[in-house]
């Protein structure tokens, strides 16, 4: 159930592009999702496709042009996604490691304070999960 539930929020939002509900979404569904579970229920509601979809749609094609017109609460909230995604489940996205590291990165690098520190958290999951 939590699985198709996450699903359709990714479609559904994939053709719709990220209007604020979306992030609304993200903060009342798909962030108690991944905080309540354990690691082994995570890896049944999160597979391999609904990860590739997230990192590749939602967190794999900004570059800089189009990351300079996202608004603050949108970087938070990917930064946000990609943490949680990272701390539960890590060993599953060993093949996005790449991808992951370049948007902790890349927020990181950032002027802005807010976002910087959630990149930092976002970073340090990353060493921890695959140094």
């Amino acid at each position: 159930e939590k699985k198709s539930l996450l699903e359709s929020f990714f479609s559904f939002f994939k053709s719709k592009g990220e209007p604020p509900e979306f992030f609304a979404g993200l903060e009342v569904l798909v962030f108690p999702i991944f905080e309540k579970e354990d690691a082994e229920e995570s890896r049944k509601v999160v597979d391999e496709n609904l990860m590739s979809c997230i990192v590749k749609d939602y967190l794999g094609t900004v570059d800089n042009s189009t990351e300079s017109s996202r608004s603050e609460q949108h970087r938070i909230a990917m930064l946000k996604l990609a943490t949680l995604l990272i701390k539960h489940n890590s060993k599953e996205l060993v093949a996005h490691r790449k991808e992951l590291i370049k948007f902790g990165w890349n927020h990181l690098k950032r002027e802005d304070s807010t976002s910087k520190c959630y990149a930092f958290v976002n970073v340090c999951y990353f060493l921890n999960a695959y140094q």
